[in-house]
């Protein structure tokens, strides 16, 4: 009995890592994208590189904005 709950425990937990791991890397690429189609002539890397707390603080709302989506659906 406590080995199959044990079992089931653990592959539980490697789908939720799985699951988080391919949900970072599609935020990742959403990010990237939006960077590249949305934002033709901002740069938010470089912008993020040179200092602009502006260009970052816009990277992490992105990001918070998908995690909420991401959380949702």
């Amino acid at each position: 009995m406590e080995r199959a709950l044990v079992e089931t425990t653990l592959l539980s937990q490697f789908v939720q890592l799985l699951s988080g791991v391919v949900t970072l890397v599609v935020g990742a690429v959403v990010i990237h994208l939006i960077d590249r189609f949305v934002f033709r002539k901002l740069d938010l890397e470089a912008e993020i590189g040179r200092g602009n707390l502006a260009a970052a603080v816009l990277a992490g709302a992105m990001w918070i904005a998908l995690a909420v989506v991401f959380t949702r659906g």
